[in-house]
């Protein structure tokens, strides 16, 4: 799939400052959208650690205002203040110009990869997700521990939407700098930025099951980040009447989690289908690819979720289910990773069924009559779908 926001005469992104070399874009990218990040950071009322140099020309566009709804409308606003300055693309979202990308993640889980919502599914998810925390009043009424708790996950759940091309870090620490103002914190992320990136992409390749424990190192940077806002007005926000907790996210936000959760599963099984079934993992210059497995579940299921209550798609899932099933040369980890499938995609099918119809049962196959199943290996047994259930935080 083309880029169609970098050049492809020399593949450097669109750019206003004529860059010509990624390190000299990646500086002046750098420097100028820091410069309105401070902006944004004396708005909230937090000390700025350089001076904000006001030889930047506008702005064109102002900082947007806290909104009453973090929306995929406020997120362009604030990326287009951002990076004016550097990118004439600035406020599109890769919806816009369908790009999906991923990259490697070797911090986190050296043969894993990050890869981010479909590029359809952008606005619809952001969508979501500003639905759900509208109803939870931006996390107003809550004591700290709770505040970063919420905010983390958050956090975690836009980072992995991935709304744009380039700057998504520093959006999300303008959008969290807002948020957290107006819910009676200030958050500060200059003491915790070196931690910053390890953190989110942790959460966004899923190693565990448990959303939560992923969202782990997110916690503790937003706990060493977070203050109380001083005075009447931060008291008045973390009043626990503000409160209005969940009990449970929301339909399209729990489907959201489920296909993460699918996905994530699926990144272990398509490297031990591809070592079964010889498929290339990494490129000839090295770089780490996509598995063929993974590569189904991003642009079949991700891309259109209807595609869970069709029979060729489980067909597909059970198929990959199989070789590793039936493998020669079993591991000691297929086991796990089967049941962690197997449990993801009885979760997400059930999840995306008509809500008016019963929920489909998803049986991975047993061995065929006679069959020799290696020592070591699991047999697949049926399975019912389980109950939904949240994979994180319960929300109270």
């Amino acid at each position: 799939m083309a880029d169609l926001f970098a050049n492809p005469a020399d593949g450097l992104l669109y750019n206003n400052v004529r860059a010509t070399s990624e390190v000299q874009l990646d500086r002046l990218e750098a420097d100028l959208s820091i410069k309105r990040l401070m902006l944004i950071r004396a708005q909230v009322g937090l000390a700025t650690p350089r001076p904000v140099d006001e030889a930047i020309v506008g702005p064109a566009y102002p900082i947007p205002p806290t909104p009453l709804r973090f929306d995929e409308q406020y997120l362009r606003a604030m990326h287009r203040y951002l990076f004016q300055d550097v990118y004439p693309w600035a406020g599109e979202t890769r919806q816009d110009r369908a790009f999906q990308g991923y990259k490697p993640a070797p911090n986190v889980q050296a043969d894993h990869l990050m890869t981010y919502a479909n590029h359809r599914r952008v606005g619809a998810d952001v969508e979501a997700l500003a639905e759900q925390l509208t109803a939870e009043n931006n996390l107003k009424g809550l004591p700290k521990p709770q505040f970063v708790e919420r905010a983390a996950y958050y956090l975690d759940h836009f980072n992995h939407v991935h709304p744009f091309r380039e700057g998504n870090g520093r959006i999300m620490q303008a959008v969290l700098m807002q948020l957290g103002h107006q819910a009676g914190y200030r958050i500060s992320f200059e003491k915790v930025y070196r931690d910053f990136n390890l953190a989110r992409d942790t959460g966004v390749v899923g190693v565990s099951a448990n959303q939560h424990e992923n969202q782990t190192r997110l916690r503790y940077l937003l706990d060493a980040a977070t203050t109380p806002l001083p005075g009447a007005a931060g008291l008045l926000a973390r009043l626990p009447s503000q409160a209005q907790p969940l009990e449970a996210p929301t339909l399209e936000v729990a489907r959201i989690e489920a296909l993460r959760e699918l996905k994530a599963s699926s990144q272990r099984v398509g490297i031990r289908h591809a070592e079964e079934t010889g498929a290339a993992l990494k490129a000839p210059n090295g770089a780490v690819l996509t598995s063929p497995v993974m590569n189904y579940v991003q642009a079949a299921i991700m891309a259109r979720p209807a595609a869970l209550t069709e029979q060729a798609t489980l067909d597909e899932l059970k198929s990959a289910y199989l070789v590793i099933a039936r493998s020669a040369k079993p591991q000691f980890s297929d086991k796990a990773i089967l049941q962690r499938f197997t449990q993801a995609t009885e979760q997400a099918v059930k999840l995306h069924q008509p809500q008016r119809v019963a929920p489909q049962q998803v049986m991975m196959p047993t061995e065929p009559k006679g069959a020799v199943v290696p020592p070591g290996t699991a047999t697949p047994t049926q399975q019912k779908a389980p109950a939904p259930k949240r994979r994180g935080p319960k929300l109270r």
